[in-house]
């Protein structure tokens, strides 16, 4: 009974071509913004902004001056965007991103100390690459999880989840789920190739 009401969620889904559209549509979230798109440039907000916001800590701005780092930011992606071209051969667009995020958050630090007559000293730029690495990494895991579970069924999304994440047994999911253990595998394996597709898609 489960297994079929899982496929026929999946089947109403339109699981595959859902999946692949909205890889498609993420991945073309630059041309919409460069395009000055509304819904596009709302949707490149909110996807970069929580990661703007954790590299403006890392470069030393204070919580009270990272929404103007935001403003900022989205203020010179605005100017730049038209004449934009992403050409993955010639560079990753994080590292465009982060040079940007590293530039307004050093604009904001010298207004700020120079208010407070406070001597200016850039930061280790290399050290901020590697933690801004690291967010970048931690951020697209995260989204592709959310995506991940918009686009399969929930039942293999939380078996999924206690698996990789909560670390449950394969023996306690097969005895909660009342599927034997290598169904647990062999979902797991499959929900695990499609987050890694997720993952390419969104990293660029």
């Amino acid at each position: 009974m489960n297994k079929k009401r899982c496929m026929a969620e999946s089947k109403n889904k339109g699981d595959e071509g859902r999946w692949t559209m909205k890889f498609a549509t993420d991945y073309d979230i630059l041309n919409g913004a460069k395009s000055g798109d509304e819904l596009a440039w709302e949707r490149f907000y909110n996807f970069y902004s929580p990661l703007i916001r954790l590299h403006g800590r890392d470069c030393g701005l204070k919580n009270e001056n990272l929404e103007d780092l935001v403003q900022d930011v989205m203020v010179t992606l605005s100017m730049q965007m038209p004449g934009f071209v992403y050409d993955p051969c010639k560079g990753r667009f994080r590292d465009y991103l982060r040079r940007i995020i590293h530039a307004r958050a050093c604009d904001i630090l010298r207004r700020v100390y120079r208010q407070e007559r406070i001597p200016y000293e850039e930061q280790d730029e290399a050290f901020q690459t590697d933690l801004f690495e690291a967010e970048w990494r931690e951020h697209i895991l995260s989204r592709g999880m959310e995506k991940l579970k918009e686009t399969i069924c929930l039942r293999h999304y939380q078996i999924f989840y206690l698996l990789d994440i909560r670390n449950y047994t394969v023996k306690t999911l097969a005895e909660l789920y009342q599927v034997p253990a290598i169904s647990i595998y062999s979902i797991r394996n499959r929900v695990e190739a499609k987050l890694r597709e997720i993952v390419k898609e969104l990293d660029y």
